[in-house]
């Protein structure tokens, strides 16, 4: 199961890269499965979990009597309105440490409510600290429900992607809601980030779906405010 799973998610990577990259124009048809069944040389039920991916994240639509047709070229995947740290400072010494890990710890009340729990619900807590060279610029803590196995080895590395990681365990996150405000840090907050008491700090509470439209990730973070924000791009409804 677990073969086949990473089979699907790299079929699916492949051809996502594939459309970004204009190998499909929009509006062509997108390849018959059993045209990717003998290209990937992989069973039908592999290459339709692949296609269902890019269904799902609004790459391509399935049209009964046409077949699969190719609706965009970007990702679709818009959880990056924070500027990345190489967009921000070009990629100079970015990356994150793990401050601490809890494989297992009792949910509290607005965890459970954020993920929809029941009262007394198990989840891992990991938090960390974001870097640009010696600076630190953010700290996050993130709770994931115990369906998703995640252990400290997993996220120790400097360059860990949290939803790479997720999506190689089968959770593609595809959409998320955000709650953005003003905060000031307190003493912990102040320390970990290097700043006065007091600071303005930006406020980020964020929950996470995937695929499947399960809540996979409620997350804490504090961002320095002189240090990072936010880039939103709004279009006028057609």
């Amino acid at each position: 199961m677990k073969g086949n799973s990473v089979k699907y998610l790299a079929i699916y990577e492949e051809l996502k890269q594939e459309i970004i990259n204009g190998k499909y124009p929009v509006g062509d048809l997108f390849p018959a499965e059993p045209d990717l069944q003998k290209r990937f040389n992989v069973s039908r039920i592999t290459v339709r979990n692949a296609v269902k991916l890019l269904v799902d994240e609004g790459y391509v639509q399935r049209i009964h009597g046409v077949g699969t047709i190719v609706l965009s070229r970007k990702e679709s995947l818009q959880l990056q309105t924070l500027l990345s740290f190489s967009e921000e400072n070009g990629d100079r010494g970015v990356h994150s440490t793990l401050h601490s890990f809890k494989e297992t710890v009792i949910a509290d009340p607005m965890v459970c409510s954020q993920l929809e729990l029941p009262k007394g619900a198990t989840v891992s807590c990991h938090e960390r600290l974001r870097w640009i060279g010696d600076s630190p610029i953010g700290f996050q803590r993130v709770y994931c429900p115990s369906f998703i196995p995640l252990a400290a080895e997993e996220l120790e590395a400097p360059d860990t992607s949290l939803y790479k990681l997720l999506r190689e365990k089968g959770f593609v996150v595809t959409n998320a809601k955000e709650t953005i405000e003003s905060v000031v840090a307190d003493k912990q907050l102040a320390e970990y980030l290097k700043v006065e008491e007091n600071k303005p700090l930006l406020y980020v509470q964020r929950v996470t779906r995937d695929q499947r439209d399960r809540l996979i990730e409620y997350a804490e973070i504090y961002y320095r405010g002189d240090r990072y924000r936010y880039n939103v791009q709004l279009q006028v409804p057609r």
